[in-house]
């Protein structure tokens, strides 16, 4: 049974690959199962029909079905946009609480804590670049330092900010000329 599903949901991928990219790359990880809700009620009118209906109605998709679907795309892509700026939202407000608690509370544990973590990622990082580790102490050690890596970024981000806005300001600048998105638009969502 999960085969023939498989199956179905790989003929209309195939299908609306090009009318529907957006829609067609969903079909193929977590979110197959809202994509498929699009496309049935793009199609059929209700989002429940299963995925064998919906492979044989693309042999005989009308050009109007085709516009739904497109409609139905830019509706899922707005709405992956808007959850996207959803959680950013959710990870800046989660940032500037830790920062407002740790001014109120004037708590020093969360500064010794990245100190700590700081000299730990650099007392590793210089171990293993001046000495020679033992034999099969290298996985150790490299995990060790990807793990303090991880943790310093963190630290650094903590106090100085996330360059996550500025990644996408960069990507939004590079797509300036497309209709779909410009700065402008990024920053007046935010």
């Amino acid at each position: 049974m999960a085969t023939s599903k498989k199956n179905a949901r790989g003929k209309i991928k195939r299908a609306i690959a090009t009318a529907a990219p957006t829609l067609a790359h969903a079909l193929g990880g977590p979110l197959a199962g809202a994509a498929v809700s699009k496309i049935s009620t793009a199609i059929f009118g209700k989002p429940d029909m299963d995925e064998s209906s919906l492979g044989e109605a693309f042999v005989n998709a009308t050009p109007d079905q085709w516009l739904a679907i497109k409609k139905a795309e830019q509706e899922f892509a707005l709405a992956l946009r808007e959850a996207k700026i959803a959680e950013q939202r959710i990870h800046a407000s989660d940032r500037a609480n830790a920062r407002a608690r740790q001014i109120h509370l004037n708590d020093w544990v969360p500064s010794a804590i990245g100190a700590l973590i700081i000299l730990g990622f650099f007392i590793v990082l210089s171990v293993m670049v001046s000495r020679r580790l033992p034999d099969g102490a290298e996985t150790e050690f490299s995990i060790m330092l990807g793990a303090l890596a991880t943790m310093t970024a963190a630290v650094v981000n903590f106090y100085f900010g996330s360059s996550v806005g500025s990644k996408e300001k960069t990507r939004l600048m590079a797509m300036k000329g497309s209709k779909t998105e410009t700065v402008t638009d990024y920053e007046q969502a935010n």
